[in-house]
């Protein structure tokens, strides 16, 4: 790569051209079908197709909603939608009910949809409003896909024999490539020279940059084998594993959250997935065949192994590491199906959830079959555990940690019961008599049920008083009108209640005298009457009123302990009452078989906030889970369910309107009609070895196809997650099926495949561009030239670590925070597990390790397009944008690592300024620097070309407040060269 010195490439791309597309973007027109196939189609059947469709029994407004053709042309009031234009779309003014006349809304007001569904439709129409609809029948699709390229066996064609003037080919993949060349009338590039090589190869294998020892070391090194040892340095380094891990973990979408938000911050964690990560790099390490790899991600469980080996059972965190949407199993179901189908065999199968594919011949019937596959499958209650270090005084720290959570809820709980409690103490009599009106209605009035929480709302109103408090004597009083009237406290109140209203004045003077002289009613009770005769009910709620409220007033009562069956203890109210009466009644009211009392359920009941609470303070026992280092170590496992089942077909993707029962199985479209159902358990292991299978036709020409991207990066089949009829067909169909035969035939070894690529001179070639080059193929698709890619974050940010000597190499274990959680991921109103000690968790270690939130991703992963965790990525988007540069100028972490790399015990502190130029290109770019850029330097260092002081003696503070001397900014400026960040 031709660079100009010290040229900045982030700033230019800042100033020059705000945000521009690095590379080509990954075919954002089948990413925009699948979004009309998961978002708008089925909301336009279910909701629109009865009035706007060709088989409506008449047709509102003239309107037909079921062919793009139709939306575009629109009805009586003009188009339905204005692609780009939401504004101007009929259709949407008429899904948003803005227009005044209700004839016009979509569907009618009683039915308006969802603001979410409406959302989507906005989003649909601003993105072009594309819509594959043509109103032809879908079968002929559906034969003309079952002929597709990819759908057909793996072809084992011969190497081509080329004339090789230039002496290109080194191995059967040039040859190919070299073919195909010529067919195109152009010519290879030569090769790059050793430095670009070697650190071609080493980011590419490694992610990390090659030492200077290292370059040095292979450009001394003129052997013929001299690439060939440094490959296998390579391959056989762990930091392989933490690289090659990283691309697999965007197929599994994997993430540290689930992306769920309930009891508004609180964020559900994984506080094991990061043991996927580890099974992960670890396979990779091993060279675990990827046909097992497969094998073990969707069965582990299944395998006899997996009886000795716990561990593997890490493996099946790729079905469990996604989503949750909020508890819902059918999208959760759906989810598991897309990673795959699309992960795994490059097939959108996810989209014939609601209807036959439109496009591939993958009918609902299919996608039933492997539902029943993963609804026959659970995760376990108790996840099984890796390792429980009993011994370690860590885990006993944890678990101390755990029992102070613990009696954080109980004494929570405890004060809660308190509140309701003290409650209906003070208000005794309010309550009796509103729940026995109640439970008591005028004649003609139907009794309610007397388990109805909700009914008593009305009632309660009148006397301001609140149902939370209510239930627990409306459960009290319905079981005592059931058999304890000769309870000695409330037996006064039924008497009384039984009286006859128009003579309830006459008859109640002497039910109090009998009552006053009663030995069976609690003695205080008892005075109560004697003192004052009620008449009326209300009086006798009064009555009831004061005496419990002064009851209260003797107790001081600030904590309860609920019990789970009405078994109280007098300790819950232990203050001893000089009066005789007033203590009874403590005893009675608090002790074994109070007849009042609430119990946890109808605590949890009265207090909806008790519930939640109760959870929000028990889920720091995630946190702890997380990131405490004396946690048990547990694995997010999936196994079978008892009584596997068949699914029926969901139309329409409703779960109320079902279908057919289909048999579990694989796709008939790589099994055939006759293929037999699945019959050992859920069928999982049967599907992941049809899936692992030599004769299906996808699964290695998908994975070759993959690692071909990721070394080159762009692939033979670009849709690199869609082998379907709408996918782009392979720049080089017999090369691509070429190493799908050889993959399979080498053992399924990644790390062979590694080595055939980057062996080939086609990885080897120069990146310079040519004349006759971009003039033919500017998009370099067949491959006359290597392409320049700029590194990913993880590379950029495990770069910096390096070359400052700041990289803690720890592999494996938890994640740690990049140091961006919001202040709600670490106190003040997040409800969620503590994360607040994860911010100095070994920050240095490499970026694979760091936690990754699907609600909450830090934004410079954001910047630096890392991967969306909701959904299996094939390929990130590379773009050049503005907030890169911003960030490797202002980030406090760059910062950081620029005072790192100064203070390199090796750095020339007493040596010359060109001597610590050189050591810092020799450092950071792997090379000496050109005379032109140690002039610049000079200038730079002593402001000749700004007119500011000498260099030696300014200093600017960086974005973080601190000061940053001349050398330190030059040094940033290195760190944000060009050549650092994009590799040739």
């Amino acid at each position: 790569m031709n660079t100009t010195p010290m040229r900045l490439c982030l700033v230019a791309a800042a100033a020059a051209c705000g945000a521009s597309s690095l590379s080509r973007a990954a075919q954002p027109d089948l990413e925009q079908l699948d979004f009309f196939e998961k978002k708008i189609r089925p909301v336009l059947v279910e909701s629109c197709y009865e009035c706007h469709s060709a088989g409506s029994k008449k047709i509102k407004g003239g309107l037909l909603l079921d062919t793009r053709e139709a939306m575009l042309k629109g009805g009586d009031s003009g188009p339905a939608i204005v692609p780009g234009n939401p504004q101007k779309s009929v259709l949407i003014r008429g899904i948003r009910h803005e227009d005044p006349d209700p004839e016009m809304a979509m569907p009618p007001k009683k039915d308006k949809l969802p603001d979410a569904v409406i959302a989507d439709f906005e989003q649909w129409v601003k993105m072009g409003a594309p819509d594959p609809r043509t109103g032809k029948v879908a079968a002929a699709n559906a034969a003309k896909a079952a002929d597709h390229w990819a759908f057909k066996k793996i072809a084992n064609p011969p190497v081509p024999k080329v004339t090789d003037s230039t002496h290109f080919i080194r191995n059967p993949i040039d040859s190919f490539v070299l073919a195909k060349l010529g067919e195109k009338n152009l010519q290879p590039s030569a090769k790059a020279d050793p430095r670009t090589l070697i650190r071609r190869v080493t980011y590419d294998l490694t992610g990390l940059p090659p030492t200077p020892a290292e370059v040095d070391a292979f450009l001394a090194d003129t052997s013929a084998g001299a690439f060939g040892k440094v490959v296998d340095r390579l391959l056989a380094s762990p930091h392989y594993g933490e690289r090659w891990a990283r691309h697999w973990l965007d197929i599994a979408r994997y993430a540290d959250t689930s992306g769920d938000r309930s009891g508004g911050a609180r964020r559900s964690v994984y506080p094991y997935a990061w043991t996927y990560r580890d099974y992960v790099i670890e396979a990779f390490n091993k060279d675990l065949p990827y046909d097992r790899f497969i094998i073990e991600q969707i069965a582990a469980d299944r395998l006899p192994e997996s009886q000795q080996d716990k561990g593997l059972l890490r493996a099946l965190s790729f079905l469990t590491v996604g989503k949750r949407f909020m508890g819902k199993v059918d999208d959760v179901l759906d989810d598991r199906i897309d990673v795959v189908t699309k992960g795994l065999m490059g097939v959108t199968a996810a989209c014939a959830r609601c209807h036959d594919h439109k496009f591939d011949p993958i009918p609902t019937a299919d996608y039933y079959a492997l539902h029943g596959v993963f609804s026959s499958s659970e995760e376990p209650r108790n996840p099984p555990v890796i390792s429980e270090p009993e011994k370690d005084p860590a885990h006993q720290d944890y678990l101390a940690e755990v029992a102070k959570i613990e009696q954080q809820v109980v004494r929570y709980r405890e004060a809660e019961a308190a509140r309701v409690v003290s409650g209906m103490l003070v208000k005794a009599g309010d309550y009796m008599l509103v729940i026995h009106e109640w439970l008591h209605p005028p004649a003609g009035v139907k009794k309610p049920e007397a388990n109805n929480y909700y009914g008593l709302r009305a009632h309660l109103k009148k006397m301001k008083l609140v149902l939370e408090l209510a239930y627990p004597w409306q459960v009290a009083m319905h079981a005592m009108e059931a058999g304890k009237k000769n309870d000695p406290v409330f037996s006064p109140w039924y008497q009384f209640a039984a009286l006859p209203g128009e003579k309830f004045g006459a008859q109640a003077a002497q039910l109090a005298k009998d009552i006053a002289a009663s030995a069976d009613v609690n003695p205080t009770i008892a005075r109560a009457f004697a003192a004052k005769a009620p008449a009326s009910l209300k009086d006798v709620a009064e009555i009831y009123t004061g005496v419990f409220g002064e009851l209260h007033r003797q107790l001081k009562l600030e904590r309860y302990t609920p019990l789970s069956k009405l078994e109280y203890d007098a300790t819950n109210a232990k203050t001893v009452l000089a009066d005789a009466g007033m203590d009874a009644l403590r005893r009675h009211l608090f002790g074994s078989g109070s007849p009042i009392l609430p119990a946890d359920a109808t605590i949890n009941r009265s207090s909806y906030m008790v519930p939640r609470v109760s959870s929000a303070i028990m889920s720091k026992v995630v946190g702890l889970d997380l990131t405490h280092p004396g946690a048990p170590v547990r694995m997010m496992t999936l196994m079978d369910k008892p009584a596997p089942k068949d699914s029926p077909i969901l139309i329409r993707g409703e779960p109320e309107n079902r279908g057919a029962i289909v048999p579990r199985r694989f796709l008939t479209v790589l099994s055939g009609e006759n293929s037999r159902p699945f019959s050992d358990g859920s069928g999982r292991l049967e599907l992941a070895r049809a899936i692992a299978s030599r004769d299906n036709p996808l699964t290695a020409r998908v994975i070759v196809n993959r690692v071909w991207q990721w070394h080159f990066g762009q692939a033979i089949v670009t849709t690199v997650s869609d082998f379907g009829s709408r996918s782009e067909p392979p720049t080089h169909p017999e090369l691509l099926d070429w190493l799908a035969t050889w993959f399979m035939d080498n053992g399924w070894s990644l790390k062979k495949l590694h080595r055939l690529i980057v062996s080939s001179a086609t990885y080897q070639q120069d990146s310079r561009p040519t004349e006759a080059g971009m003039k033919a193929d500017a998009t370099n698709q067949w491959l006359w030239r290597f392409n320049i890619r700029r590194l990913d974050f993880e590379e950029i940010r495990d770069t910096l670590l390096t070359v400052s000597e700041r990289l803690d190499s720890t592999m494996g274990g938890r994640p740690f925070s990049l140091g961006e959680l919001g202040p709600e991921m670490t106190k003040g109103k997040y409800e969620g597990p503590d994360f607040s000690g994860m911010k100095d968790n070994l920050p240095r270690r490499r970026t694979v390790y760091a936690l990754v939130d699907r609600a909450g991703l830090p934004e410079v992963f954001n910047t630096f397009d890392f991967a969306d965790p909701d959904m299996s990525t094939g390929e990130r988007d590379m773009t050049t944008v503005p907030q890169q540069a911003l960030y490797m100028l202002n980030s406090p972490f760059v910062a950081e690592q620029v005072r790192g790399l100064l203070a390199r015990p090796d750095f020339p502190r007493t040596g010359t300024e060109e001597q610590k130029v050189r050591f810092l290109f020799r450092t950071v770019l792997q090379r000496a620097p050109e005379p032109a850029e140690l002039e610049l330097a000079r200038q730079f260092l002593h402001g000749d070309s700004t007119g500011t002081a000498s260099g030696k003696k300014t200093m600017v503070a960086d974005k973080g407040g601190s000061m940053m001397s001349a050398w330190e900014r030059y040094a940033q400026v290195v760190l944000m060269m060009n050549e650092l960040i994009f590799l040739n």
